[in-house]
């Protein structure tokens, strides 16, 4: 049975815009138009850069759609356009940039620890994926390290798994990503708690 239009995974849409049939470019821009903008805006901290940024990223995928090979997943090869072209925006204004992950969490608990304790994560994390739009939740996000800002919204809140999140960060280690998890997470409760919060939570 053919698979109805606007259900084809992304791949299969990519392959359609080869082929001349830019309707399924439409399809695409509507999947990911609010996904790819949020995800900038974690990066830039500036929502119009961030949805002009979003719009030249949308015109880069169109304009290579040819070059890429649908064998691969589409949103990591998308978002690691995204990524760059938001970097380059900071870059091109002499904003901090966090590239890669360094050793920010030098003072913190070793990684050892960190890569098999769960209790940190595991209430957060569901709270975030219901509280994603609360004004104290924003601001706790907003005094978080880019880094940080990224993993969140990627494996939290657009729930893209390690493996394509490690891509899309320019390949960091499964062990060093669930680290850095761990320690967003981490801070990200004690900015909560330090609000009022007794358990962090409260003002989810």
């Amino acid at each position: 049975m053919q698979t109805p239009p606007g259900e084809e995974n992304d791949e299969a849409l990519v392959a359609r815009c080869q082929f001349g049939d830019f309707s399924a470019f439409e399809i695409l821009y509507s999947r990911y138009q609010r996904p790819i903008l949020a995800y900038i805006y974690q990066i830039t901290r500036n929502y119009d850069e961030s949805a002009c940024i979003a719009q030249d990223v949308f015109m880069r995928v169109f304009e290579h759609v040819d070059r890429f090979d649908t064998q691969r997943r589409f949103t990591t090869w998308f978002y690691t356009i995204a990524r760059n072209a938001a970097i380059d925006y900071l870059q091109s204004r002499n904003r901090k940039v966090m590239v890669a992950f360094t050793d920010l969490d030098r003072d913190d608990e070793n990684d050892t620890v960190a890569n098999n304790t769960g209790a940190v994560g595991v209430s957060i994390e569901s709270a975030l994926a219901q509280g994603e739009s609360n004004r104290h939740l924003g601001k706790a996000l907003a005094e978080l390290p880019q880094i940080y800002r990224e993993i969140i919204e990627l494996i939290i809140f657009q729930e893209k798994d390690y493996e394509e999140a490690s891509a899309i960060l320019g390949g960091v280690s499964l062990g060093t990503l669930r680290s850095r998890m761990f320690h967003a997470l981490k801070r990200l409760r004690e900015s909560l708690t330090a609000a009022g919060g007794a358990e962090g939570l409260d003002l989810l």
